[in-house]
């Protein structure tokens, strides 16, 4: 379908929310949740969505994010909020 619009990525391969990770799969490319954050249940996933969700038949549980990687996290969100806070400032004048 992609090639048929004339784009010719392979498209997404993972897709990382608050709740789960899900991995597209390989036969009919439809999202699947490979993988639960730690304290999510497969009901509180399903009740975000307006579909009905696939889950692996084998679901991990996400590892918890190491100090580096929070400590980039919270980087980068502090300098996308002054970088929006500069753009508001921008338009306002």
């Amino acid at each position: 379908h992609r090639k048929r619009l004339g784009i010719d990525t392979a498209g997404p391969t993972l897709l990382i929310t608050d709740l789960a990770i899900w991995k597209p799969d390989p036969v009919t490319k439809e999202f699947t949740v490979v993988s639960l954050h730690p304290g999510v249940s497969l009901e509180q996933v399903q009740a975000t969505c307006g579909w009905t969700v696939k889950f692996a038949e084998a679901l991990d549980e996400t590892p918890a994010p190491t100090e580096l990687e929070l400590k980039t996290l919270r980087d980068l969100q502090a300098r996308t909020k002054a970088a929006h806070q500069r753009t508001a400032k921008g338009k306002a004048a």
